[in-house]
C-alpha cells in the first residue's frame, strides 16, 4: 500500500498467508482475492489469495471468512482497526452477485466430490455467482454472459483439487421473472 495508506485502487498488495502479489486492488478482485478473515472474535486484515482461501479458511454461517481449526495465524495479518476501514476494503473486493441463483441443490455425488477434495461446498458457487464460468468453452462462456441479459439457462464447469469435473446449472427464468433453481452435478449425472 502507499505510505499515506489511501486505498488506491493502484497499489500492490501481497496475501498475507503466502505473500502472492497482485498488483492492484482490481487485480485482486479479477482474481478472486477476499479483504479479511476471523479467528475467534478477532477480525484479522488481509488480504488473502483465492488458493489461500481455500486451503485455511473456510465460510462460516454468517458468510465471513474463518480461520480453519488447527491453522496458524499468518505472521502478516494484523488485526482490523475500525469498522469504516473494513467496509471501505470489503466494497471494493466483493462484488454482489450477478444473478438470484433460486433454491440451491446439489446430487449426493457431487457432495461427496467436494467433501474429499477438501474444498468448501460454496466455492464453485460464489465463482458461479461471479460470473466466472469455470471451464466451458468459449462459446459457452458467451451464452452465459448474453443468459445474464435475457434470462436463458446458465452453466458453469469446474474440476475440484482431485480432479472431478463439477457442472452448475442455473435454470432459465420463468414466468415470474425469477431463476427457481441452481443445481450442482457432475456432467454424468445430467
Amino acid at each position: 500500500m502507499s505510505e499515506t495508506n489511501d486505498s488506491r485502487t493502484d497499489d500492490p498488495l501481497k496475501c498475507c498467508f503466502c505473500g502472492k502479489e497482485a498488483a492492484s486492488i482490481l487485480e485482486a478482485i479479477d482474481l478472486g482475492w477476499y479483504p479479511d478473515f476471523w479467528q475467534g472474535e478477532t477480525n484479522f486484515q488481509g488480504p488473502v489469495c483465492a488458493e489461500c482461501q481455500h486451503e485455511h479458511l473456510f465460510v462460516d454461517d454468517s458468510g465471513e471468512y474463518v480461520l480453519k481449526e488447527g491453522h496458524s495465524l499468518p505472521p502478516a495479518a494484523t488485526p482490523w482497526v475500525g469498522g469504516g476501514q473494513l467496509r471501505e476494503v470489503k466494497a471494493k473486493l466483493v462484488m454482489p452477485p450477478k444473478f438470484q441463483l433460486g433454491q440451491v441443490v446439489a446430487t449426493p455425488i457431487a457432495l461427496q466430490a467436494l467433501e474429499e477434495s477438501g474444498q468448501e461446498r460454496g466455492f464453485y458457487l460464489d465463482q458461479h455467482l461471479q460470473g466466472d464460468w469455470g471451464e466451458v468453452c468459449d462459446e459457452d462462456k458467451q451464452l452465459n454472459d448474453q443468459a445474464l441479459v435475457d434470462g436463458s439457462r446458465l452453466l458453469s464447469a469446474y474440476t475440484t483439487l482431485r480432479g472431478v469435473k463439477l457442472w452448475i446449472i442455473t435454470e432459465a427464468v420463468g414466468d415470474d421473472g425469477r431463476r427457481a433453481s441452481t443445481c450442482c452435478l457432475l456432467p454424468s449425472e445430467y
